[in-house]
């Protein structure tokens, strides 16, 4: 069995001198944009008046600081608010008509708002050092910051009411385009960081070094041959454990490893895991677009087996 020693090394949180890189990179990008990204133009040529400077936020297991290693580059999220997509399924007839008699359809399409954070990326950093992929903007690492994953997108909102423009309510999101195959991309990481983090405190900080001990174990599992790279991502494993209750990380690192897969075990046998919600509390865990419970058993099995059997 892992020992208490080995659990709290694992536990540890990301270095203040490791965040300090992620969070000037963050800033970097942003200066770069405020810089070349053409505002006025944008005013001018697509007629909104009210277009402001996106807003630029980290996101992921940086954001989280649940980074360990092998984690995927840094998220940098590029979210216009400005213009923005919307869901409003919930809404009554009535609040529908509400809503269409304040908002007006953008002529600032998706697509061309991403071409624009691309051409100002570029003329910041010389275009060997931005790349143009189907997700995001790729920007290589240097002296002076980490290897960026720049995401463009439209604030999304999932309406609950709307009774006048003063008086609306919606769940906060994110939606972009696979520009490759313009297939559409909605996360919700403000509301996964909301609520993670109350998570944390309601655990007395257990809940995010359960994380990053489930992640080094991962990565050992990894490097052992025992499970592929692909098999439990950074964002599943934390929202997996983000279902197990607050009594899984009562005591020590041990114990706190013994309930958690005890809870987790109980989930696969009674069939509960398929209900499993995202940390955001928006998505399911498992379906089409995100996990599968398969992946997650054998993911379980083999961290159970490490924990419980290597010396």
């Amino acid at each position: 069995m892992i020992n208490e020693q080995q659990l709290q090394i694992w536990a540890k949180a990301p270095s203040p001198t490791e965040m300090e890189r992620i969070k000037h990179t963050r800033q970097i990008i942003e200066n770069a944009l405020r810089k070349y990204l053409p505002i006025e133009d944008i005013k001018r040529r697509y007629e909104i008046t009210s277009f402001q400077f996106p807003e630029i936020y980290l996101q992921g297991s940086y954001a989280n600081s649940t980074n360990v290693r092998f984690d995927s580059d840094v998220d940098i999220v590029v979210q216009l608010n400005s213009v923005f997509w919307s869901d409003k399924t919930q809404l009554s007839d009535t609040e529908k008509l509400l809503y269409e008699l304040s908002f007006s359809n953008s002529k600032y399409k998706f697509i061309q708002f991403k071409q624009d954070v691309f051409e100002a990326l570029v003329k910041a950093f010389g275009s060997s050092d931005v790349t143009y992929s189907a997700k995001c903007l790729k920007v290589k690492k240097n002296t002076n910051r980490v290897n960026a994953d720049v995401v463009p997108c439209f604030q999304y909102r999932v309406y609950k009411r709307f009774i006048s423009y003063n008086n609306q309510y919606f769940i906060e999101g994110m939606k972009f385009l696979n520009t490759e195959n313009l297939t559409e991309i909605i996360n919700f990481p403000k509301k996964h960081l909301e609520n993670c983090k109350s998570k944390n405190v309601d655990t007395d900080g257990k809940f995010k070094s359960m994380i990053r001990i489930f992640k080094n174990m991962r990565n050992n599992l990894i490097d052992k041959g025992v499970i592929n790279d692909k098999i439990a991502p950074s964002y599943f494993i934390e929202n997996m454990l983000y279902n197990c209750t607050s009594p899984c990380f009562d005591g020590t690192l041990s114990e706190c490893m013994i309930k958690t897969l005890q809870f987790l075990f109980d989930a696969l046998k009674s069939g509960r895991i398929s209900g499993f919600i995202c940390a955001n509390e928006q998505d399911s865990l498992f379906g089409p677009k995100t996990w599968n419970v398969v992946s997650a058993q054998t993911f379980i099995l083999a961290i159970a087996d490490y924990y419980l059997n290597d010396n």
